[in-house]
């Protein structure tokens, strides 16, 4: 057994030269970058469903940088971390009114099981993440972690980095995911130029925290809930 956090920084590195055994070829389409700057992630747990989400954006910081035209999305779950035993697989087609985001909803996988996901479009192969689902019934302890209040600005999501690392079932997002203002003096990390008002802003918004590359590494170890405040727009995992 590897430790996650080598496993996950090991899959974030060797995405773009995995062969993508076990997809359909579809449609031909290209990038003018790896379109998986963002990572994946997996939320909402059920005992017999998950959520998962990536988003295309070769430009993350600028839009995304993906045209128009809708682009299909393939996506796999498996019993280990291999993909020898694929346990679901389907397509989502993404459109630029949403960003190029996908968000499927993986149904009949069995209770308190880890699982590992990826996604591919064209000839790009995304970061390869784990999930879990939620066990069956009561009595069951399990261990989380919870997070709130992340500002880009003040500090590094360190605290992320130690998560990735443990043995969780779980973390919990309580808010806020992201700050439309700056404040403070002492920034370590630019926040952006403005307060985001439009839609676009606060796509490029959420982008900017997500290419954090210990929040890519949480997300994509463990699944995510939300509590009190949840993400807006293409950040969603939740319902």
């Amino acid at each position: 057994m590897i430790p996650r956090r080598r496993f996950l920084v090991g899959s974030l590195a060797s995405a773009a030269l995995a062969a993508p055994a076990g997809f359909v070829r579809g449609a031909p389409v290209s990038f003018s970058a790896d379109p998986f700057t963002l990572g994946v992630a997996s939320g909402c747990p059920r005992e017999d469903r998950v959520i998962l989400w990536t988003r295309l954006a070769p430009q993350p910081l600028e839009g995304g940088g993906m045209r128009d035209a809708a682009v299909d999305v393939e996506w796999q779950v498996a019993e280990d971390e291999a993909f020898s035993r694929i346990a679901s697989r389907g397509v989502v087609r993404t459109t630029a009114e949403l960003a190029h985001s996908v968000h499927a909803e993986v149904t009949g996988l069995r209770p308190d099981r880890v699982y590992w996901y990826r996604f591919r479009a064209g000839p790009a192969l995304s970061p390869i993440g784990r999930t879990q689902t939620a066990p069956a019934g009561s009595g069951r302890t399990f261990r989380f972690a919870f997070a709130s209040c992340q500002q880009y600005e003040q500090g590094y999501f360190t605290a992320y980095r130690d998560m990735a690392a443990r043995d969780l079932d779980l973390v919990v997002h309580l808010g806020d995911y992201i700050y439309e203002k700056s404040w403070g003096s002492r920034h370590v990390r630019q926040h952006g130029v403005g307060i985001p008002t439009t839609l676009e802003e606060f796509r490029n918004r959420y982008a900017l925290y997500k290419s954090d590359p210990d929040l890519q590494a949480a997300h994509a170890a463990f699944s995510l809930a939300f509590g009190l405040g949840r993400p807006r727009g293409d950040g969603r995992l939740c319902q």
